[in-house]
């Protein structure tokens, strides 16, 4: 079994799909409605550093705070990172 990753474990450019989101009824409600839910696949386009992260979920991108991208526990897909680490050294 994989251990557990949270977005702020991904690297600048991994796709993840989305396996948990913790936290009271409040963060889950608003996860739900920014489209961020069990099965979503998402794209890290920015960070993820101390200050959060900048993901893209479906066509949107999505600016979230340290605090709440460690509550999103994520697997990461295999290979989907691949076409953009090939312009780097």
């Amino acid at each position: 079994m994989n251990p557990s990753l949270f977005v702020g474990d991904l690297k600048l450019g991994d796709s993840a799909r989305v396996r948990d989101v913790t936290g009271g009824k409040g963060m889950l409600q608003r996860m739900r409605m920014l489209g961020i839910r069990r099965g979503t696949d998402i794209r890290v386009v920015h960070g993820p550093g101390k200050r959060g992260a900048v993901l893209q979920v479906g066509g949107a991108r999505l600016a979230l705070g340290w605090g709440v991208i460690q509550r999103i526990e994520v697997e990461v897909l295999p290979g989907a990172d691949s076409r953009n680490t090939g312009g780097q050294a």
